[in-house]
């Protein structure tokens, strides 16, 4: 399994536990994977798309390096806007 789906997959685990979502499928629905793919990922055989990493990223804030081991930091950080002083 790579990196990236066991990442997702303890994300998961994380969301819910957030209470950010309940099911699985709602997971999914959100990310366009239908919920009957979830199974060959978790056994290795498929793995999440590109599409579905974009999707994970933007709705839900999650730190692209993170799910590719590359950062510690799972969710993006909040970016703060400083006013130039005129």
């Amino acid at each position: 399994m790579y990196t990236s789906d066991i990442k997702i997959f303890e994300l998961l685990k994380l969301l819910k536990s957030l209470g950010k979502i309940e099911f699985d499928y709602e997971f999914c629905d959100s990310i366009g994977l239908l919920k009957q793919n979830l199974a060959p990922i978790k056994q290795g055989k498929s793995h999440f798309t590109a599409k579905h990493i974009e999707n994970i990223c933007r709705i839900y804030e999650v730190n692209a390096n993170w799910i590719f081991g590359a950062s510690n930091s799972i969710f993006n950080q909040v970016k703060t806007s400083t006013k130039a002083k005129v």
